[in-house]
Order: C-alpha cells, then sequence, then structure tokens
C-alpha cells in the first residue's frame, strides 16, 4: 500500500507557487517536528552538560591548587605595595614594635665568630612589618645590615649569626632598626590577620633534644657538633617549598644561644625528623624551643596542592 508521501510526491502543481520538491520538504518537515525538536533538545543538553563538567572541574582544580596560591599573592600585591606618601600616615597607624627590655644577647660561636639577636613582637593584629637592622659594636664596625619580614602578632628573634670577628669583641652590642616599612592586612580579604597566621603556619614540634658536643659524637668526625633532633609535622593545609626555623637554647629559663635552619619541601600532613648541628662547645642546655615561621604572605614560599 502506497504511503501518504508517495501519494504527495505525484503532486502535480496547478501554479508556480509551490513546487512538487517544496511540497515534499514541507510535508516532512511537518511529519517529523517532534522528532526534531527532541533532537534539538537533547544537543542542548549535551552542550550543557559538557559546560557544567568543564566549569565544575576548573572549580575543583580552583579549590586544589588555584586557591592557597591566589589568596597568597593577593596578599602580597595588597601588602607589598606601598609609597612614600602614606608612610607616615602608616608609621602613625602602627603601634611600635615590642623588643621587651631591649636586650641584645651576644653569643661566642666559636672559631673568631660571634651570634647577635634581640628578641621582638609585633603587637599589631593588622599590620605586617619588614625590618632592616643591624648591630652596633662598641669600638668596631657595625654588623651586616639583615632584612627579614615579622608577622601580625609575632614574636620572634632577630638574629645575625656567624658574624667573623678576628681578635674577637666586647660584650657591648646595640640594636639598632635601619628601615622599617609597615603593610596593612585588608580586613575585606583577612578579616583576622593573626588567625590567618595561625592557620597557615599551623605545626607540631615534638620531642625536641640537644645532645652535647662530647656526646653526640668525636670532634674529629664528619658528624662532629652539638646535635638538635624534633620532629615537625605540617598540620596546615598547605605545602611550603622552605620553612625558616628557630631553635633557642635554653638554661634555667635563660637563653644561651640560638641556632636557625631551614626545612624544604614539607607537605600538609607530613611529619619529618629533623637533624640540626651546633658547633659551639661548652654550651650547657636543659630545653630547646623551635619556632618556624614561614612568611605566608608571601605566593612563593607556597608548593602546588
Amino acid at each position: 500500500m502506497p504511503s501518504s508521501f508517495d501519494k504527495f510526491s505525484k503532486y502535480e502543481p496547478v501554479d508556480d507557487s509551490l513546487s512538487s520538491k517544496d511540497f515534499q520538504r514541507s510535508y516532512w518537515l511537518v511529519t517529523h517536528k517532534v522528532l526534531l525538536r527532541n533532537l534539538g533538545i537533547a544537543v542542548l543538553l549535551v552542550a550543557d552538560t559538557l559546560l557544567l563538567v568543564y566549569a565544575l572541574s576548573g572549580f575543583a582544580q580552583y579549590l586544589i591548587s588555584g586557591q592557597p596560591r591566589e589568596e597568597a599573592m593577593i596578599l602580597e600585591i595588597a601588602n607589598r605595595l606601598n609609597s612614600s606618601s602614606i608612610e607616615r600616615q602608616k608609621l602613625a597607624a602602627a603601634a611600635p614594635l615590642d623588643f621587651g627590655d631591649g636586650r641584645v644577647f651576644v653569643f661566642d660561636a666559636g672559631n673568631e665568630r660571634y651570634d647577635f639577636a634581640v628578641e621582638v613582637q609585633n603587637p599589631n593584629r593588622d599590620w605586617y612589618a619588614m625590618v632592616t637592622y643591624k648591630f652596633n659594636i662598641a669600638g668596631a664596625d657595625a654588623t651586616a645590615s639583615r632584612t627579614t619580614y615579622i608577622l601580625p602578632g609575632e614574636k620572634k628573634f632577630l638574629t645575625v649569626l656567624g658574624e667573623s670577628r678576628v681578635g674577637g669583641i666586647g660584650s657591648d652590642a646595640a640594636f639598632e632598626v635601619v628601615n622599617i616599612m609597615w603593610s596593612r592586612i585588608d580586613r575585606h580579604v583577612v578579616p583576622d590577620a593573626v588567625q590567618f597566621v595561625a592557620d597557615h603556619a599551623s605545626f607540631l614540634i615534638q620531642d625536641p633534644i640537644f645532645t652535647q658536643l662530647s656526646a653526640a659524637a668525636d670532634e674529629a668526625t664528619e658528624n662532629s657538633g652539638n646535635k638538635i633532633s624534633f620532629t615537625i609535622t605540617n598540620t596546615s593545609a598547605y605545602n611550603f617549598w622552605s620553612i625558616p626555623v628557630q631553635i633557642i637554647f635554653m638554661r634555667a629559663g635563660s637563653v644561651e644561644g640560638i641556632e636557625e635552619t631551614q626545612i624544604r619541601e614539607l607537605k600538609t600532613g607530613e611529619t619529618r625528623t629533623i637533624d640540626v648541628r651546633n658547633y659551639v662547645k661548652n654550651l650547657l642546655v636543659d630545653d630547646v624551643v623551635v619556632i618556624p615561621s614561614p612568611d605566608v604572605f608571601d605566593a612563593s614560599v607556597y608548593m602546588e596542592q
């Protein structure tokens, strides 16, 4: 039995308004209208699904690897852009650094080298300090200048270690701030800078042990030196390329010496045993304080997640 389409294919127009082929195409479109509509909807759904998957994968990638670096990078840009025209306003707004009793520690590091240190705290919750400093020595040249950061609320030692002084020095040294640059942390970006520092620089220090030179090893061996060991766990959500660490040697509550080291490539959740050597003779220690201090506002300290 011939189909309706076959019947219409024999259609002969009575004038030039509609040809047989035009009529056949129109008939096909009318009879397949539902199929074409469903096909169009299917194409749109596939396109929307692909776009949604792409957007979600990009967002997931951002959360996993991009957010920490972007967050730190935004802060770094915001906090490093200082102009001399507003520096006086910053100095007026930020509370001065707290140097406690101002005592300067001078330690004999052996081999005519000396360590200088002063304890400092940044009392500001919203201000980051970049400090250039030196130690002036009575009757001799000052130490080389050094520049370092002090995070909001942070307490640490400003040091110059291993300063060579032929012939020795006296115990009289004075600390001098050569320059200080303040950067305000934008509360719209970081509502609580101190908590931000605590969350990002979150480390668990366990089992700090000091073993004196004579008990650690024979001075003639390659493993000689006072041995300081401890374990560190990165309890933050961030991977770090490098973490500066200060090691404070204590005896009966007094500071007896300072050592500094760098811990390389410590990933989130990782625990590592650290072994540091110090070559100061006759160093008596009954406690060791370990202070990790990465610059959490510097994007370059973070590894990708």
